[in-house]
């Protein structure tokens, strides 16, 4: 009769532990995917970002090079009417032209450096995260490590009371695990 109940105690300390490591497991590859994921996000919008402000740049240097194209054919038509304002008409395209490079480039940087800060913002939420993580499972092996400490104390004892048991026949075990004074002793 005391064989099945060591049996279902050792049964129950695998299950327990198995348990542990299962919880482990799935902390661990919980940190993995979310690490997975934050990189991907902060790559998704350093991509976006880099293709907005590229897009921006082609449509605003486009734009520039537009009105520069229409100041120059103006000038030209003017030049034969009047020549000095010819000259003066095409400085004035070809500085806005320069601003609106200028500007666009400005744009560009702008949108640049806020997709990066977006990107940095995001990684370090995801250190965060996964330094909490790292502290949970810390605290979850420290626990699983205390339950198997006791688990074998409690096995010790167990079979101390067994040995107890068949070394004096006249004495039982149920009666052996009921003196709380019995399960109070440590074995040496």
């Amino acid at each position: 009769m005391s064989e099945p109940k060591h049996t279902e105690a050792t049964d129950e300390s695998s299950a327990v532990g198995e348990r542990v490591s299962a919880i482990l497991r799935a902390a661990e590859e919980a940190a993995e995917q979310i690490r997975v994921d934050a990189r991907e996000l902060s790559e998704r919008l350093l991509d976006e970002a880099r293709d907005s402000a590229e897009a921006r740049i082609v449509e605003l240097t486009s734009e520039a090079e537009r009105s520069r194209r229409e100041a120059d054919d103006h000038a030209r038509d003017m030049r034969l009417a009047v020549e000095a304002y010819a000259k003066k008409h095409r400085q004035d395209a070809e500085e806005t032209g320069r601003r609106l490079i200028e500007e666009a480039e400005a744009r560009a940087k702008s949108v640049l450096e806020s997709a990066q800060e977006g990107a940095r913002r995001i990684e370090e939420g995801a250190q965060r995260h996964q330094e909490t993580l790292r502290a949970e499972t810390q605290r979850l092996e420290e626990r699983r490590s205390q339950a198997l400490h006791g688990v074998r104390e409690l096995m010790a004892i167990l079979e101390e009371l067994v040995e107890d048991a068949n070394e004096k026949p006249g004495r039982r075990l149920d009666a052996a695990l009921s003196d709380r004074r019995l399960l109070g002793r440590r074995r040496t």
